[in-house]
């Protein structure tokens, strides 16, 4: 063999052992990308929180951020949220700022007063994911969402129910919207489902984030109609801080505050959005976003009840009617506004043997079942 074939046999070793090593890197690259490897800056995907209230309220806006913080964290995202955002033109600032200067794919608003900014976004970033929490739009690139929270309002209402003792309970309500009063009727239908006698009054106190509306609201329904129990829908902790000064039982909305009340706050109707957001910004990333209006029950996991015998100052007797109820959701046998469900003016909105429909629940529900007082 003369030394020119020697060579040419060299040459084609080496290349082998190129491609071979090419192709190592390759595989051993693509290893790293599917088992969760750093992604590089180019890759990593920006997250951005539209929030009406704070990252740290104890409340609605800080169980969004931490669901948010986790999931991003898991999948080597990075998370860019903005507090006290109004619900007007100036969001459209916001959103504009979030998309061309961090560069978030996905836009996630908190509250349903975004919904017309966030409706316009989509049309004008149709490359941008949008998600709308309490909103009820869908479309290509933006989806909404919520929970059925009626249903562990009127869990919660079974422990309120058995709790009071002047069968008088009170209830902070931001606004009468659809939600708002879904949640006062779902609460007093639980309420009276173990204590027939006990009424439910109500004060709106018009705001989600006010805290001296809402304590004001507190105060008034304390002082002025003798209540026991306390719950609340809104954002903020003023209800608690009332209730617990004068040594009334409270229920807590939208995260757990139980250590910081622990001798009158009785349970909570709480979120966790980690399994929603996980799924939804994975399908964003895999090109594999449908938009929809998901609205999801009991069996999505990403709502719960804050164990009412945990530190043992609720009253006995609750937890016979609590399970099952609990039960009776689960099995998807029986729902809430199951007829016959009486109005407070005596008229039977829902006749027995039917169910409200999920339309009537999110768009027309401008009464309130027999046994609401609103002051």
């Amino acid at each position: 063999m003369n030394k020119l074939s020697m060579a040419k046999i060299s040459i084609l070793v080496s290349i082998t052992l190129f491609s071979i090593l090419a192709a190592a890197i390759i595989i051993i690259l693509n290893f790293n990308n599917r088992t969760g490897g750093d992604a590089s800056e180019e890759e990593r995907i920006c997250i951005g929180l539209i929030m009406n209230g704070k990252a740290d309220d104890r409340s609605w806006g800080q169980s969004h951020y931490e669901s948010l913080a986790r999931v991003a964290g898991e999948m080597g995202a990075e998370l860019v949220y903005r507090e006290e955002v109004p619900e007007d033109e100036h969001c459209d600032d916001v959103i504009d700022e979030l998309v061309n200067s961090a560069g978030c794919k996905v836009v996630i608003a908190d509250s349903y007063g975004y919904g017309e900014q966030i409706k316009a976004a989509a049309e004008r970033y149709p490359d941008v994911y949008f998600l709308h929490a309490a909103g009820s739009e869908s479309g290509h690139n933006i989806g909404s969402f919520f929970g059925r929270m009626y249903q562990f309002r009127y869990l919660s209402g079974i422990i309120a129910g058995n709790q009071t003792k002047t069968n008088k309970i009170g209830y902070v309500a931001a606004f009468p919207i659809d939600e708002v009063n879904r949640g006062i009727n779902a609460f007093t239908l639980g309420v009276r489902s173990v204590n027939p006698e006990a009424e439910v009054y109500v004060s709106f106190c018009g705001s989600w984030t006010d805290d001296e509306a809402a304590g004001e609201s507190a105060e008034t329904l304390i002082g002025e109609y003798g209540i026991d129990t306390l719950t609340l829908h809104c954002d903020s902790l003023a209800p608690h801080r009332a209730a617990d000064s004068r040594g009334v039982w409270s229920i807590g909305y939208n995260y757990d505050n139980s250590e910081l009340f622990p001798d009158t706050y009785l349970t909570a109707c709480v979120w966790d959005w980690d399994s929603y957001y996980r799924e939804q910004i994975q399908s964003c990333v895999t090109g594999k976003f449908r938009g929809e209006h998901k609205w999801l029950g009991i069996e999505s996991g990403i709502m719960e009840l804050v164990d009412p015998g945990r530190n043992g100052i609720a009253s006995p007797g609750y937890s016979e009617p609590l399970e099952a109820a609990k039960a009776r959701f689960e099995s998807f046998g029986y729902d809430v506004f199951y007829g016959p469900v009486t109005d407070s003016e005596g008229i039977v909105r829902v006749p027995e043997g039917e169910s409200m429909s999920d339309a009537a629940m999110l768009g027309s529900f401008d009464w309130y079942v027999e046994g609401v007082r609103v002051v």
